[in-house]
């Protein structure tokens, strides 16, 4: 600022003060919209998330099996926030968002609502036209009643693309390529985003486990997520499953440190555990749930989680019984921090 001194203290200080301040004013407005934003995107679910999966297995839309699930959800001892796994359809066709609608809402009466209209197990079966077009119809449909949005799961899983065969409904394509992957996860990102949704991404950690490298979860988050999700996505999350592993326990420590300098504004959490394809044991599944429920790495972006995978298969119908695995889970949940 340069100094003039002919024209006067009072004269030379009003109107650049009066830029000085409004340039502040404007910098400060910038700087308080954006955090109004970003406090809008986490003010309906609080934090720690309490988290628990209905998976695909379990037909939320059968009245029978939705009221034990809500019983069992309504008597947990926190306000869980639930992950609706929304399967893609059966051989007579693919499920439309609004056959959903009615079991979504009563499930969002007793938790929050986190939605995944693909699962990574389906997303091979899906054109990205035709994977957007179903985020499309589901956020249309269900957008004032799901509060977390799921863009990709288990993302770098390189289950994710390949030949279709085995697809139910039958797809419209013999095989789709990991660019398809990466196409359908940034324009369901940026759909979302267009519509003002809060968005979550899942990476599957699989470091210490043999999987091709390019799809190691590190180097595939590097290399395939551009920045403007890096520093955008509101949630970044991580599905692990420890049995399908070898019993490897991950440092959790170390894994967010560096998913927290990778994914700078964006809350971290577990997003899925559990027991995979083959049933373990009783006393097996409570400690996973025991640990993954109380994992709590020292970052200051952490939001908990959790989101055991098979919860609709083992906490209902509710049973309160001190062994049970819904007692464990509730206990689990009730002391996360």
């Amino acid at each position: 600022m340069n100094f003039r001194a002919d024209r006067g203290g009072m004269s030379f200080w009003r109107k650049p003060r009066s830029r000085y301040v409004s340039l502040i004013s404007a910098i400060l407005f910038l700087l308080l919209l954006g955090f109004g934003m970003n406090s809008r995107a986490y003010a309906a679910v609080p934090e720690p998330i309490h988290g628990v999966t209905i998976d695909d297995k379990n037909n939320i839309r059968d009245r029978a099996f939705l009221a034990k699930l809500l019983d069992s959800l309504r008597h947990l001892s926190v306000k869980p926030t639930v992950r609706i796994v929304f399967a893609p359809g059966d051989k007579s066709g693919h499920f439309p968002a609004n056959s959903y609608l009615e079991a979504t809402r009563q499930l969002k009466e007793v938790g929050y609502v986190f939605g995944q209209p693909v699962d990574s197990f389906y997303m091979h079966c899906f054109t990205p036209t035709e994977h957007l077009n179903r985020f499309k119809d589901y956020v249309t449909t269900l957008g004032t009643v799901v509060d977390i949005w799921e863009v990709g799961n288990e993302i770098n899983g390189e289950w994710l693309f390949g030949k279709t065969k085995g697809c139910s409904p039958k797809a419209s394509v013999k095989a789709t390529s990991q660019v398809d992957v990466v196409t359908k996860m940034i324009e369901a990102y940026d759909y979302l985003k267009s519509q003002d949704k809060v968005t979550a991404l899942t990476l599957y950690y699989n470091t210490p486990c043999r999987r091709p490298a390019a799809n190691e979860m590190f180097t595939w988050a590097d290399t395939n997520i551009p920045n403007r999700m890096k520093t955008g996505l509101d949630y970044l999350l991580v599905s692990y499953y420890e049995v399908d592993c070898h019993g490897y326990k991950p440092d959790w420590q170390q894994v967010f440190s560096q998913l927290a300098t990778m994914f700078p504004n964006s809350r971290l959490g577990i997003s899925e555990f559990g027991w995979s394809d083959k049933r373990t044991s009783d006393p097996v599944i409570k400690d996973l749930v025991q640990r993954y429920y109380a994992i709590r790495p020292n970052v200051g972006n952490w939001i908990g989680g959790g989101f055991y995978w098979e919860f609709a298969i083992d906490m209902v119908p509710y049973d309160p019984t001190r062994d049970s695995l819904w007692n464990a889970i509730n206990t689990a949940m009730a002391n996360q921090k």
